[in-house]
């Protein structure tokens, strides 16, 4: 199991990769530790995806394997602290490689490549 750790919003550089192309990962888990309202994270079936200086309104979206938005509080919604990918059947949301973008803070994902 390994895991990638993101302190901070990471959407106006280039994304986070998990692994090598050509080299399958499967994300198990995504942990966000400081979830806001409307935080947005973006997991990619590719290595590579260019952030954008304006944010997560403006990445990419080519290649986009998951979009995560968290809840607001206006809606009534309670944050999500865990989103669990994979199961007893399941080994997780399975990418090419894989990065991610996020614009929230203190942000885990659990993955493996087998």
């Amino acid at each position: 199991m390994r895991y990638t750790y993101i302190a901070s919003d990471n959407s106006t550089s280039d994304a986070t990769a998990f692994n090598a192309a050509g080299n399958d990962c499967f994300v198990k888990k995504i942990i966000f530790g400081n979830p806001t309202d409307a935080d947005v994270l973006h997991l990619y079936n590719k290595v590579s995806a260019t952030g954008h200086a304006s944010g997560m309104g403006s990445v990419s979206t080519n290649s986009l394997a998951l979009k995560f938005v968290q809840p607001t509080h206006a809606e009534g919604c309670d944050w999500v602290y865990e989103l669990n990918l994979s199961g007893e059947f399941n080994p997780g949301l399975q990418l090419d490689g894989g990065c991610v973008h996020t614009n929230g803070d203190n942000t885990t994902i659990i993955w493996d490549d087998k």
